[in-house]
């Protein structure tokens, strides 16, 4: 029996699961102070800069992310808006799979899975934050896409999800496209009913998303690394192989993220036993193929599944490294694991229904917990941020007054060692990408490679290119420098400098701030093309986007309670 009342409705109880989880699963990364290890990097006071608006002409990597990050840091400081946005993909996301279930039991289960599974562990091992947030709002999607047709207040809630979702970022933006699309198209009923919703989330996609599609379409950036396509490809972190290993929601590239349990045999196949299990009773459950939401879900689930499997598949390397590098936004599937999180989201809903029928059949309560807990009990090293690899620091004296002083000047601004990547001793010695461009509003060239243990997957950036390519040549870098306008650089002497990463600059007037070196090359000489007035478009989009929503949902509501006696 449900019990729907007070604290006991199903998204009341998975919000509180999955804030439970959050604390559990993020332990030190919680503390005060910023945690900052490989993407994962949040600053004091992020700027209102054109890259964080997405209107500089770059790649737009983390755009509209760093843009909710930097306005909520107007009336918060930057630590704790990192802390805030971790936990509440928590409580979101616990709350919408808490309320594919009928039950309380089946609440938490759904809760749990969601909040502690491969998927979400790596990509927070990897500091994908903005994948994490914006998946949150996929429980909310699937609720939402498979909800009665011509209702004001499930419309209103999927224009609303799918805008949330979208502020995560690219990926999540499509993501949830994606799952609103196959679930209202499987949904059944009229035809015309079926284009009229197809049309509304595709609407709400292209408007919700344009801040980064819209940028990336105009961007001037060179063609993708085909190389990509191999470096990013899942990876089989279990020893089940790497259809196995997206079978149980994990399968990231980076091996430094997986979890040490499920290297083993034993926990991988208990994990493969679970899953398959979860699926068999529920799949056989009455209405499973019926219900225009579990019928969505199973299909979107499969269909994320064969993307996170394409490059292992026959032939499926060789079309994904077509489509990353001639069709336009083909990138997208570059890192194709992500998509995963599709049959997370499978997974999450047939254990809320499988927890529901053992609960609703009056089985031992044994069979009950464990159902709910297995996903704990073959991950255990989620627990305390990674087995306490993540925590929390201050960023040092000289990093704050240096990018408080070039902040103020506005000239461009290069990085070196040339290097993507960082480890300082403050930050206790973890991987972190540089936060150069994040503590400063202006451009700044640095290194955007991705060096992998076994190659070097080439970056987007006209300017570092060249930087790159004068280095490994031996040519003059300050005049490559100085061609694309920069005025600082900026040196961290606590870095390694391997050969080839540290340009010649005797003679520029120089001051040296604790760690940092800083050189001035001389006032900026080289003109710039005038901004194009059509670079708002996007972001412009965007913000019609939230604020209509938003509208909606209000509208909806006042409806709903005029309605209700």
């Amino acid at each position: 029996m449900s019990d729907r009342r007070g604290l006991a409705r199903p998204g009341v109880v998975g919000a509180l699961t999955g804030a439970l989880a959050g604390l559990v699963v993020l332990g030190p990364a919680l503390a005060p102070g910023y945690t900052l290890h490989y993407d994962l990097v949040f600053v004091p006071d992020l700027p209102l800069s054109p890259r964080t608006l997405g209107t500089d002409g770059s790649v737009p990597r983390a755009v509209p992310n760093d843009l909710v990050v930097a306005l909520l840091g107007l009336v918060l400081p930057g630590w704790l808006v990192q802390k805030v946005l971790l936990l509440l993909a928590f409580v979101v996301g616990g709350a919408g799979a808490g309320r594919l279930a009928r039950t309380v039991p089946g609440a938490v289960a759904a809760a749990l899975l969601w909040s502690w599974n491969p998927w979400l562990g790596e990509r927070l091992g990897i500091g994908h934050w903005g994948y994490v947030l914006g998946a949150a709002l996929l429980p909310w999607v699937l609720a939402a896409a498979s909800r009665r047709r011509g209702d004001l207040r499930s419309q209103a809630g999927l224009v609303l999800a799918l805008t949330l979702a979208s502020l995560g970022g690219s990926t999540p933006g499509v993501l949830a496209t994606l799952l609103a699309v196959t679930v209202v198209a499987v949904g059944g009923g009229p035809l015309r009913l079926v284009v009229r919703d197809l049309s509304v989330v595709v609407v709400t996609a292209l408007l919700a998303n344009a801040a980064w599609w819209w940028p990336f379409l105009r961007a001037s950036s060179r063609a993708a690394d085909p190389g990509g396509a191999s470096a990013f490809a899942a990876g089989a972190d279990t020893p089940l192989g790497v259809l196995g290993s997206l079978l149980l929601g994990g399968g990231l590239w980076n091996d430094r993220t997986w979890f040490v349990e499920r290297t083993t045999w034993p926990v991988a196949v208990v994990a493969l036993l679970a899953v398959v299990l979860v699926l068999v009773v529920a799949g056989r459950s009455p209405g499973w193929w019926r219900d225009p939401r579990t019928r969505g879900a199973s299909l979107a689930g499969l269909v994320g599944l064969a993307v996170a499997a394409l490059a292992a598949l026959p032939g499926g390397r060789t079309l994904l490294e077509w489509v990353v590098t001639t069709v336009p936004g083909g990138g997208l599937l570059r890192d194709g694991q992500k998509f995963a999180v599709l049959w997370v989201l499978l997974l999450t809903l047939a254990s809320a229904v499988v927890v529901d029928r053992l609960r609703e059949r009056g089985l031992p309560g044994v069979v009950t917990v464990v159902a709910v807990l297995w996903p704990v009990a073959t991950l255990p090293s989620l627990a305390w941020g990674h087995s306490g690899a993540w925590g929390s620091v201050d960023y040092p004296d000289d990093v704050l007054t240096v990018s408080r002083e070039l902040s103020e000047s506005g000239d461009p601004v290069a990085v070196f060692p040339w290097s993507t990547y960082r480890r300082y001793a403050w930050d206790d010695d973890r991987v972190v990408l540089d936060p150069w461009n994040r503590l400063l509003p202006q451009e700044v060239v640095a290194d955007d490679r991705l060096p992998l243990r076994d190659r070097v997957v080439a970056g987007e950036d006209p300017a570092a290119s060249a930087v790159a390519s004068a280095l490994a040549e031996g040519r003059d870098v300050t005049a490559v420098l100085r061609r694309h306008g920069v005025r600082w650089v900026v040196v961290a002497t606590d870095q390694p400098v391997p050969e080839g990463s540290l340009p010649d600059l005797a003679g520029t007037p120089s001051r040296t701030v604790g760690d940092l070196e800083v050189h001035d090359l001389g006032p900026v000489t080289t003109s710039r093309a005038p901004a194009d007035p059509a670079r708002w478009l996007g972001l412009a989009g965007t913000a019609a986007a939230v604020i209509g929503s938003l509208a909606l949902a209000l509208v909806a509501l006042r409806h709903e309670t005029r309605a209700t006696p």
